[in-house]
């Protein structure tokens, strides 16, 4: 048989139902028979149609590692290794490119190791298909079905693949045993659908009843589940972190781009500078590197990251699985979460709810529960007979008591059975009928006494959403002459944790709204025992407001309708998709649960999709959060987890844009007003061990909000500015005391750092060169040329530099070390201060009485270290000038005797550009000034936190006291006056509305069977034409 006979296919063929045709004719089309393929030909067939399961896409690695270094941060850190390679500065162009590989490399891990954990669930999850080959029963990869197997499906089992259920031969239809089908998975419906011979089960549904042989007619993207996931398609939305971090990369970039054009026209056009090719020739651009590299967050998407994976990864020890990272950042932000009811806030399974049970007569609840019992057939294993049978509590006993001699099963047209039963001890034949309640009524002896108060409770148990049965008895063989024994309601039980779920949602500020496509009475009912509000519609009423019918249900449009209802019921899936865009449109931040196929849609648009324990395959794969442990109790510490990472990243973000600005106004005001530089390693060092040592925010200790996180970017950007500039004063005036004044010579007798040209000039003539004469013997005066001092080249004597004056040559090189070495000073004060405006940030209380975690403290004090180890050793004068004079002999001290780091001597001729080379040498005891000088100005940074505060209304402040806002309760909380139960260390809210999307784990979205790991939309159009396939006869 040629591969080729068969074709099912989307594209190609005939349309066939195979829920209408015959069993031969499904054969014929299938090319096929009872007793299956052939190995042969099935391997044929899979080559053909491929496996069956939906289509997996990945990236190559390669690409996805490059795309971590292909963003707007990312372009501007790439372009600053560009200026450094062309001016031959080989250090810093192998730091900013190491920078780079590190922070793509960290990226590429955390999101390579949450792909592979969605690889490693997908594995874990797939099914096995038991099938009939060459004639034997064989188990196979469910992923290696094709169109033609023969397989057998039994209790449990999720069904494969679409297929068709064969004849098994029984004598009359009357006498056959149904499969019995849950499709809650499809559907949303409760009770399983019974399948007969003939009839179509579809991948993903759940086996509840029977064992089968079917016939596979679809596979893969072919089936009823594939060609909805079809319909779904790729998302293209951007995770709202990524929005975040790009408009704050963007206001950086901004920031950055202004202070570059500044330096470039002041540095050229009023300094009148040069630049040639070669290190040291073109200090402007060198300069601009400082600007761009220290400037730029570029370490910002690793740090979140960062944060993100190791806060996911507590959330998985505390049973939520996290696929999509940025997730956890919009699970803190959630403020509706949208609930299916079946499986979700309900068991999926059927009660008895005893205490509303109606006995007729002088029959007992008791009564009702004993012969419900009686009347069940539990080798069929039912649904209603089971939970008829274990409701009654001496169930153990029966068939001790009682043989069951006949049973009338359930059929269509008469809607009860009947059970035949004798009791063992007395012998008493009688007879027990359930079924639907008016009909039980209907044929008791006195149902016109009992119709009315009967139909009164079938009627109130309606209303409140309840299935009933009725129950009835007969004495005897013959005839029966029926007895109502009562009315017992059913109804799907809400989860044990559900009610204390919600009311822990609605005090953290979320808003839980039911989704449900079962009955509108049966949905007000469950959200009453749950305690959610029961102003809820169904679709008719929400396609009736989005079709602009006027007024809807007192509402003016169908936005305000989904917004301000508490539910929905008899939806379908696109209903519910429809339901979570619009509420998004409206500015929320949406999660929705689920746990079955008709979930999914929903699952995968919201910004939180979040799939229960024992939820199905498809709604895992759709969901961005799987929860391990049974109920809905993890969301609740989901979302706590959640929003403690929040607090972690906004106190980065607020941390980073201040050093953005801080930098670009610090290092910018320093070049266009003195002319001097700042050498671009010591900000590649900066970025290296300050924001390395922001990683450990990851794990700082935070309170997490009682209300939900939103990006505050106006806030971010507001107080980042004023943070940014009070720190820029700060390293000014520190500068400004070192190289403009003799404070620290005049009061703590520290040698001179003053820069200032009358200043070094003097010092140069009263000490400088006749402590060179001193030193040396030689006797020179202040016009005597450099000739005379210095071994000179003959290049560079050529170059006319043997003619420069003594006291000229003197002048620079006193600048030029005491520049040097206040560089090695404001590094270490612009590093510490940096780096302690975290401790600030992360609390809106007093920082010193906010302890923050050990991790970060330790991060802190281990950066400071080595920034203090840079700052008093320096780099021996590195940057070296270009063509220097080398053992220079007045590059002493202020005080007399040389710098012990600086073994080099190396410093440039008085006249040239290299007189502006931005070199570093250890400033020695100066290290102790510039922590005092950053503990100083530290305490400045809370009292501007506080006004920035109440400027901006933060957290309702302007309603509470000072004392109960920033000192009360250890500092870490505010808010309490103000009674808005809000996160009082927390200073992270918004008012403005947000986009909302999702980006893949490492590029990689997950195949799988139909059914497992898969997105699927199922609208009520392709509801009507599921088991229509294309068929090719050739």
């Amino acid at each position: 048989m040629s591969s080729k006979d068969v074709n099912v296919d989307v594209d190609q063929g005939d349309e066939v139902d195979f829920k209408d045709v015959s069993e031969q004719r499904a054969f014929e089309l299938l090319k096929c028979d009872e007793k299956g393929l052939s190995s042969e030909e099935a391997a044929k067939r899979l080559e053909e149609y491929g496996p069956n399961k939906l289509p997996e896409s990945s990236r190559n690695p390669l690409f996805i590692y490059l795309g971590y270094m292909w963003n707007p941060l990312s372009w501007a850190m790439e372009a600053a290794a560009i200026i450094a390679i062309a001016l031959l500065d080989y250090a810093d162009f192998a730091l900013i490119v190491a920078l780079l590989l590190v922070n793509a490399t960290i990226s590429f891990v955390e999101e390579s190791n949450a792909d592979k954990a969605i690889k490693a669930l997908t594995s874990a999850l797939a099914p096995k298909a038991k099938v009939i080959r060459d004639g034997e029963p064989k188990t196979v990869e469910a992923q290696d079905l094709v169109p033609g197997d023969i397989v057998v499906i039994r209790l449990g089992d999720i069904v494969p693949a679409d297929v068709k259920i064969l004849d098994e031969g029984a004598a009359s239809p009357e006498l056959e045993t149904p499969l019995q089908c849950d499709q809650a998975a499809l559907t949303g419906e409760s009770l399983p659908v019974k399948k007969y011979s003939g009839d179509v089960c579809f991948s993903g549904s759940t086996i509840k009843q029977g064992e089968r042989h079917c016939v596979v007619y679809a596979t893969g993207m072919d089936t009823f589940f594939g060609r909805a996931a079809a319909l779904l398609g790729a998302s293209d939305n951007v995770a709202n972190l990524q929005i975040i971090m790009t408009k704050i990369g963007a206001i950086c970039l901004l920031t950055i781009g202004v202070w570059v054009v500044i330096e470039i026209g002041v540095g050229f056009g009023h300094f009148n500078h040069s630049c040639y090719g070669g290190e040291g020739y073109c200090p402007i651009l060198t300069n601009i590197l400082v600007i761009i590299v220290g400037g730029i967050p570029i370490a910002m998407p690793t740090v979140l990251s960062v944060t993100l994976a190791l806060g996911a990864f507590k959330l998985a020890k505390d049973g939520a699985i996290v696929s999509r990272m940025s997730a956890v950042e919009e699970m803190a932000g959630m403020d509706i979460l949208c609930s299916d009811k079946t499986g979700t806030l309900t068991l999926n399974k059927l009660t008895v709810d005893v205490a509303t049970c109606h006995p007729e007569g002088d029959f007992t609840i008791e009564d009702i529960l004993k012969y419900g019992a009686l009347s069940a057939n539990t080798v069929t294993e039912e649904p209603i007979d089971m939970v008829l049978f274990e409701s009654y509590a001496e169930r153990d006993s029966i068939k001790e008591l009682y043989t069951l001699k006949k049973y009338v099963p359930f059929n269509p047209t008469d809607k009860y059975t009947i059970a035949h039963l004798v009791e063992n001890e007395t012998g008493r034949y009688f007879q027990v009928m359930k079924g639907a309640p008016q009909v039980v009524v209907r044929n008791a002896r006195n149902a016109s006494d009992i119709e009315e108060v009967c139909t009164k409770k079938i009627n109130e148990y309606a209303g409140r959403g309840y299935r009933a049965l009725g129950i009835a008895i007969s004495e005897g063989e013959g005839t029966p002459s029926w007895q109502m024994v009562g009315l017992v309601p059913l109804f799907d039980p809400p989860r044990h944790d559900t009610k204390e779920t919600i009311e822990r949602c609605l005090v953290m500020g979320i808003q839980v709204k039911m989704v449900t496509g079962d009955q509108l009475l049966i949905g007000k009912e469950t959200a009453k025992q749950l305690g959610l509000g029961t102003n809820m519609f169904t679709t008719e009423a929400l396609l009736k407001a989005k079709q602009g019918f006027g007024l809807v249900e007192g509402h003016a449009s169908v936005e305000d309708l989904v917004e301000e209802a508490d539910g929905f019921a008899e939806v379908f899936p696109e209903h519910k998709h429809m339901i979570v865009k619009m509420l998004q449109d409206r500015g929320h931040m949406l999660g929705m649960t689920g746990d079955g196929v008709n979930d999914a849609p929903a699952l995968k648009k919201a910004n939180v999709g979040i799939a229960v324990a024992g939820a199905t395959d498809a709604a895992r794969g759709a969901a961005d959060i799987v929860l391990t442990e049974p109920g809905l109790f993890t969301i609740v510490g989901a979302v706590i987890g959640a929003r403690k990472i929040f607090q972690r990243m906004t106190t980065y973000a607020r941390y980073t844009v201040a050093m953005t600005f801080r930098i670009s106004f610090t290092f910018g005001l320093l070049t266009v007003i003195y002319d001097w530089f700042f050498p671009t390693i010591l900000i590649v060092l900066l970025a290296v061990f300050n924001d390395g040592a922001m990683i450990a925010l990851s794990k700082d200790r935070v309170v997490p909000s009682h209300v939900p996180n939103r990006w505050n970017l106006f806030s971010i950007f507001t107080t980042g500015i004023v943070y940014g500039l009070y720190l820029t004063l700060s390293s000014w005036v520190f500068y400004y005391v070192l190289t403009h004044m003799t404070f620290f010579e005049d009061k703590l007798s520290m040698f001179s750092l003053d820069e200032r040209e009358n200043s070094v000039t003097e010092w140069c003539q009263t000490s400088g060169i006749p402590g060179y004469i001193n030193r040396s013997g030689n006797q020179i005066t202040d016009d005597t040329p450099i000739s005379q001092i210095y071994d000179l080249t003959e290049a560079q004597l050529n170059a006319g530099y043997g003619e420069i004056p003594a006291l000229e040559q003197c002048v620079v090189e006193q600048r030029y070390v005491r520049g040097a070495m206040s560089r090695a000073a404001l590094y270490l004060q612009v590093s510490i201060s940096g780096q302690a405006l975290v401790f600030v940030v992360r609390t809106a209380a007093f920082s010193l009485f906010s302890r923050a975690g050990s991790w970060t403290y330790i991060a802190f004090f281990a950066a400071q270290f080595c920034a203090t180890l840079i700052s008093v050793f320096g780099f021996n004068g590195y940057t070296f000038p270009p063509n220097p004079v080398e053992d220079c002999q007045f590059c002493t001290l202020s005080t007399g005797g040389f710098n012990p780091f600086f073994n080099s001597r190396e410093v440039p001729f008085a006249g040239t550009e290299a007189v502006n080379t931005a070199s570093v040498i250890g400033c020695t005891y100066y290290a102790v000034a510039a922590w005092i000088w950053a503990a100083i100005w530290y305490f400045g940074l809370d009292p501007i936190k506080w006004a920035m505060h109440y400027i901006l209304n933060e957290e309702g402040i302007r309603q509470q006291s000072l004392y109960q806002t920033f000192f009360n309760l250890k500092g870490e909380h505010i808010g309490t006056n103000a009674g808005i139960g809000v996160n009082r260390s927390s200073m992270s809210r918004v008012s403005v509305a947000r986009l909302s999307g999702r980006i893949s784990a490492g590029g990689y979205t997950s195949g799988g069977v139909p059914g497992v790991g898969g997105h699927i939309q199922s609208p009520g159009s392709l509801l009507s034409r599921a088991s229509v396939v294309r068929v090719s006869q050739k």
